[in-house]
């Protein structure tokens, strides 16, 4: 059977890479998890269940296996691991180059460490990407969610005319980076990456 007549089983769904601090967003990826459920798509994230392999190799696994990626970003950088040049959260975001990246980043952000600011201006310079800004869960909830929404409207609009819905083909790339505005410098937002000591 070719790739393209695949009838893919209903649990077969997209599955959407959660990135942020732990603690401090806590909130906040609660609303991501919401908006993703929603949709009836299928988060990813690092504190849904423990398992028996290092924080590293966890999240990287669960990133190979996603279709779409989101970044919540506010004060923390996250933790750095020995022999590491960046954190869990940075190379999360790195690793995630080849799929649709919706990235939030909440204000204010008063005490936002140097290395996310840091990070922040190279996403915003990259030019690859443009990131929103929140103030509140409820807020980042509705974003997620529409935003969500039109890049499946986009990759639905992308597909060869026989393809059907969005799963035909792979979603790396799919979407314009339609979102209104790139934070400035000093941005908003910060969070820990789903990766137990990192946080």
């Amino acid at each position: 059977m070719a790739e393209t007549d695949l009838i893919r089983t209903p649990d077969q769904r997209l599955r959407v890479f959660v990135s942020s601090t732990l603690q401090e967003l806590a909130a906040e990826r609660q609303a991501v998890r919401d908006a993703v459920t929603r949709l009836r798509l299928v988060p990813v994230m690092f504190e849904l269940g423990a398992r028996p392999h290092p924080p590293r190799q966890v999240y990287r696994s669960y990133l190979a296996q996603s279709q779409v990626f989101v970044g919540v970003y506010w004060q923390s950088y996250g933790w750095v691991a020995p022999g590491e040049q960046v954190s869990g959260l940075e190379d999360e975001y790195l690793l995630a180059a080849g799929l649709p990246r919706l990235i939030y980043v909440k204000s204010p952000a008063a005490e936002r460490e140097s290395r996310l600011a840091e990070m922040l201006t190279r996403i915003r310079d990259a030019g690859d990407v443009s990131y929103q800004r929140f103030s509140a869960a409820a807020e980042l909830q509705r974003l997620v969610e529409n935003d969500l929404a039109v890049l499946l409207s986009e990759r639905f609009e992308r597909a060869p005319s026989g393809d059907g819905a969005a799963g035909g083909a792979s979603l790396a790339g799919a979407g314009r980076r339609r979102r209104r505005g790139v934070a400035g410098r000093g941005g908003a937002g910060a969070g820990d990456a789903a990766c137990g000591p990192r946080r």
